[in-house]
């Protein structure tokens, strides 16, 4: 077994999942931000320093789409694809 404490510089945690009942971020379009971050990633060349990846519940659901950076342990709430401009802001402001 191997431990690391930062292999990226930022990652950031989409919530997609889909609740059989209430509020969940996947059918807000939770997966359709995560798929546009990752191609904006690679396009910006911050592959292997900023990563993306889908998650389960962050436990923000009923707020609307949830998304996290780490090692600040940021979050953005109530997203939306509409804003993914914004989201794209966010990510170069918490880029080392």
């Amino acid at each position: 077994m191997r431990t690391e404490t930062e292999p990226y510089d930022l990652h950031i945690l989409v919530c997609t999942n889909q609740k059989e009942k209430g509020a969940s971020c996947g059918p807000k379009g939770g997966q359709e931000i995560v798929d546009h971050l990752k191609a904006w990633v690679k396009e910006q060349k911050f592959k292997g320093r900023v990563r993306v990846n889908k998650s389960g519940c962050l436990g923000k659901c009923e707020s609307g789409i949830a998304c996290v950076a780490y090692p600040k342990g940021e979050w953005v709430i109530e997203a939306k694809p509409s804003d993914l401009p914004a989201i794209e802001q966010w990510i170069l402001g918490n880029s080392p």
